[in-house]
Formats: C-alpha cells, structure tokens, sequence
C-alpha cells in the first residue's frame, strides 16, 4: 500500500507539470505562417546581396532626354556621332536632328551642298569600322585562312596527279578533284564568304544598320544612300570591302608582283588582251595551289595562234597534224617560230573566253596536269573558239 507522503509528491508533480502546460503560449497557424515568410524574406535578401543586388535601392529614374542641338551643324554632328546608338532616346534625337536637318535644307541649295559634302563618304567609313569590328569578334584571321591553304594545297595535287584520274575514262574522279579543290577555291575566291561559314562572321546585323544609315542619309540627297554602282546594301559593300581585309592571296601576289607585272604590260606578236587574260587566270589557280606563275613567252605564243587557226580551218583538233603549215608536230612549230627549247602541249575547242578555256582544261585529267606542272614559260594563242598553250622551261615554285 503506497504511503501518503509519496502520494502528495506525486500529486505535486502532476500539478506542477499541468501548470507547464497551462503557461505555454498559444501558437496559432497564422502566427507559424507568418515566421516562415519572414525566413523566406530573410534568405531572398541574402541572395541578392551575394549577387551584388541591393533589394532596398530605389529604382533609377529614366534617362534624361539628349538636348537637340540649335543649329544645323549640331544636327550633321549629332546623326553622325549617334546614329548607331544604343539608346532608345538618343535614336530619337537623331530622328529629330535629320527632321531638322531637312526641314532646314529646304530649297537652301548652299546648306544642300554642305550637308552632301559633310556626309560623303560617311557611311562607307562607318561600313568599314563595322567590316572591321565583326571581324575581330568573328576571331577570324589572315594566318588562320592560311592555315586551310596549307592544310589542303597537298590533297587537291594529291587528287589533280593521281593516275587513276585520267581522260582514258572520261575522267570519272573529276569529283574527288573538285571534292579536294573546293576548300581552297572557297578561302582564296570568297575569304569573307569563308569566314561567314566557317568563322561565324556575321555582317547581316551590321548591315541591316548601315542600311538604315544609308536611308536617312538619302532623305538629304539620294545619291548619299547609294553603296556604289552593282551593290545593292551595306552587306553586300562589306563583303567586297572584305577581301583587302582578309586577303589570303596577298603573299603569293607579292612574290610574283614582278613576272605579273611584265606579263600584263607585254604587247606584241599574236598576243591579245584576251590572251593576257587568260595567262592571269592560271597564274591564279596555280598560285592557289602554291606553284610558280608562268611567263609569257611571245614567240611560243606565234606558235600557238598559228595551231589555233589552222585547227579553226580544218573544224578539228590535234597535236600532231600531217600537212600542217607551221610544222607537224608541237615542236616542229615552236622552232618555226623561233623558240629552241622542248615545249609540251594543250589544245581544245568551245571555249569562248580565256577563263572559260582554262575551267575546260581543269576538267580534262592529262590537261589539267600539264596546266600545273613545273613549268615556267608559257605560250598561248586563240582562234574563235580553239585554243592552244605550249609549256617550257625548268622548275618554277
């Protein structure tokens, strides 16, 4: 039987624990709502502390409208030192400077002349630090497209000298030649076009700008919104201004500037200007190809007119021809017309202009070989549609 004294602890206990109970405060839904939101709050401002926010910063007042210039020289500064703005504002401004700008010129003619001749040039300048600009963000350059010619002038001559490519076949690998050729004629013909796929340099967005430059231009004086003549906008004047800033040709050019130079100021015999034309064009590709230019030689171009001409007449052609005036054979016509040295042939028929018999030549295998190999003197000679080259002398790299 438990004892009375052990009773009272006991019921002292259970008292005193009631009263724990009792004196607890009363926490409602509300009240636990309410803490977790300040804790939310409390984490948030953390955060955009941490990210360099300031959660209580007042919200900066919108941007002052630029002040419009008072005078018309204000309004030609203004348009050309904000007219590739950023800022919605300052675009207006310019807006407002060009509606100034015309309202004044009106039928001043002296104001008109001055405000063409201010703006001359203008937006080709500015097309050229754009062109200058992409190109630098593109992270495109001259040694990097060099790069693509050294990397693939051994494997289009790999593919040009390979004996399975041949005429006896109707030259059936004409396309793993033009598969290995395609990248150098892409980087030395069209380095910007190049850069534009592969680089990733753009000039729509820059030119989509400049175009709008060159309309507000033109509501002074049409002829101030013209790109030049056969250039229809601002990326088309880009991409050709681009070629003197990515000209990938510039070493060879420079290393044959003197054979080139005699050959295109040569006159004489049967050479014709469409003859010379003809030369640049393989010197062209050869120089692609990283071989030597060759030199016009005049009395292997006697030669070879000669051999068009009669191959014209007889409505056929061929390197060794019984009854041949000038000689027999390619040999037999070149020392009738003075030239001593051994000299190797390409004749065709239906090539209307000098480019136009090279492409044909580039497309016949034993031609296409003979056009780049080491020679370093050349004849060459049309008649309509028939055309004739003599090849001659040493190594020439």
């Amino acid at each position: 039987m438990m004892r009375p004294q052990r009773l009272k602890w006991i019921r002292v206990g259970v008292v005193a624990v009631m009263a724990m109970f009792i004196a607890l405060p009363v926490v409602s839904a509300q009240d636990d709502d309410d803490f977790y939101k300040e804790v939310r709050k409390k984490k948030a401002r953390e955060k955009a502390i941490a990210e360099g926010k300031d959660p209580d910063a007042q919200p900066e007042p919108p941007p002052e409208k630029p002040k419009l210039p008072a005078d018309a020289d204000g309004w030609m500064s203004y348009i050309q030192r904000r007219w590739n703005s950023t800022k919605p504002e300052e675009l207006q401004t310019v807006r407002e400077a060009a509606d100034k700008l015309k309202e004044a010129i009106g039928t001043e003619q002296a104001l008109r002349e001055k405000v063409v001749k201010n703006f001359q040039g203008f937006k080709e300048k500015e097309a050229e630090r754009e062109l200058q600009d992409a190109i630098r963000k593109s992270g495109v350059t001259v040694e990097k497209l060099r790069v693509v010619l050294d990397e693939s002038r051994p494997l289009a001559l790999k593919a040009i000298m390979n004996p399975r490519y041949t005429e006896a076949d109707n030259c059936k690998l004409q396309p793993e030649v033009d598969k290995a050729c395609a990248p150098l004629f892409a980087v030395w013909r069209d380095p910007v076009g190049y850069s534009v796929d592969k680089f990733g340099l753009d000039l729509k967005a820059p030119g989509a700008r400049l175009d709008g430059l060159a309309t507000l231009l033109g509501e002074f004086d049409p002829a101030l919104a013209s790109w030049g003549e056969n250039v229809t906008d601002a990326e088309a004047y880009m991409k050709s201004r681009g070629r003197e800033f990515l000209n990938v040709s510039e070493r060879e050019y420079k290393a044959n500037r003197k054979l080139l130079d005699a050959n295109d100021a040569m006159q004489g015999g049967t050479l014709t200007e469409e003859d010379k034309r003809h030369v640049r064009v393989l010197n062209d590709y050869r120089m692609m190809l990283g071989k030597g230019c060759l030199a016009i030689n005049l009395q292997l171009c006697q030669a070879c007119t000669g051999h068009s001409k009669y191959q014209e007449k007889i409505g056929r052609i061929g390197h060794n021809i019984d009854g041949h005036p000038e000689g027999r054979t390619p040999q037999d016509r070149a020392r009738r017309a003075g030239f001593a040295g051994s000299v190797a042939e390409n004749c065709l028929m239906g090539a209307a202009d000098g480019a136009a018999a090279v492409w044909q030549w580039y497309n016949a295998a034993e031609h296409h070989r003979n056009m780049i190999a080491n020679h370093s003197i050349i004849g060459v000679g049309h008649s309509g549609v028939y055309w004739t080259q003599n090849f001659s002398g040493g190594s020439r790299q």
